[in-house]
């Protein structure tokens, strides 16, 4: 080999080093947007689970309070209507 074609190759060689490197940090960026966009689902996911527990302990003390205040025997007569319909429907 001559030293021109060292020269080209060497040249060669640190352009392909160039590209990998720049490949290498635009794929540790991805894999750190990546990582940012994990963590915020994770923590919406959190956020939405807490918001839904809380309408639920919500309708659950609304049904409470309502059905405290129904009379127990129409709510009884009412319930048991329901399933004699529903058996008799299927």
């Amino acid at each position: 080999m001559t030293n021109a074609d060292i020269h080209e190759e060497l040249l060669r060689l640190r352009k392909q080093v160039a590209e990998l490197a720049a490949a290498r940090r635009q794929h540790t960026a991805a894999a750190k947007r990546e990582e940012e966009d994990a963590a915020m689902g994770n923590q919406e996911d959190a956020e939405g689970e807490h918001t839904i527990r809380e309408q639920i302990e919500e309708l659950t003390k609304l049904l409470q309070d309502e059905i405290r205040d129904m009379p127990a025997l129409p709510t009884l007569a009412v319930f048991m209507l329901g399933v004699l319909i529903g058996r008799y429907l299927r």
